[in-house]
Order: C-alpha cells, then structure tokens, then sequence
C-alpha cells in the first residue's frame, strides 16, 4: 500500500518540475523580437520602419529584468547615469516594463516615429554591463 503513495508522490513532483521549468515564448506575430540575457539585449532586427510597433520582450536571463524603450540621438552606449542609482535616465521614455521575472514574456506596443532609440534593462548596474541595443526606426 506504500508504492502507490509514493509513486503518485513522484508522478506530482516530476510534474511540479516540468511545469516550473516552462520558458514562455515570444509570439510569431511581433514586429521585433527582444531577449533578455544577463548583461545582454539581443534584436531580431536593427531597424523597423515607422509607426504602430508590436515588441515581444523574453527575459532568458537568470535573473530579473526590465525593459526600456528610450528615443534619443545619443549613442545606444552613451546615455547619462544617475550613479547613486547606478540607472541610466529615462530621458525620451516611449514604453516600459517595470520587471520582467525569469523565463517571461511581455508584449508592448508603441507607434514610433522615425529617429534613433535605444532598449536597454534599467535595473540598477545592468544598463552599464552591456544591457542596452540600438534601434533604428525609419
């Protein structure tokens, strides 16, 4: 009588594991695609053309996340830091996602005129170890 407890025991927790360990997909039907890694923001593409913009956002890193989508004519590696936050300014802010937990996906849309942006995670320290990428919209 004790194989079947324990059996249904294993059967649940095998289950629990496959299910906690689910990375979430970012949709096929986004414009462009973001992947959060740790110190990395990679793009499915460098430039978009102009107006109405559907961006999935999957954070693949170890840890937690955030998105920022920032127009500026600064350098994608350039922007200023408030150093007792160690976050980059938000000067130009078109949409954000405050976290994005581990294995997340998160889609925004923005309309976006032509000019220089930069996507970057602004957690403290992160936009300062590599997590920014520069996006063209033309």
């Amino acid at each position: 009588m004790t194989r079947l407890p324990l059996a249904l025991l294993l059967g649940v927790a095998l289950t629990i594991a496959a299910c906690a360990g689910a990375a979430e997909t970012i949709p096929p039907d986004v414009d462009l695609a973001v992947t959060m890694k740790d110190y990395k923001v990679e793009l499915s593409v460098e430039t978009v053309k102009a107006g109405s913009l559907k961006i999935g956002v999957r954070n693949a890193g170890g840890m937690e996340h955030s998105f920022e989508l920032i127009k500026t004519d600064l350098p994608f590696d350039k922007l200023p830091v408030d150093s007792g936050a160690a976050k980059a300014k938000e000067d130009g802010l078109i949409k954000q996602v405050k976290t994005l937990g581990v294995g997340k996906v998160s889609v925004v849309i923005a309309d976006l005129a032509a000019g220089n942006y930069v996507i970057i995670c602004n957690v403290a320290g992160h936009y300062q170890l590599g997590m920014r990428a520069a996006l063209t919209v033309r």
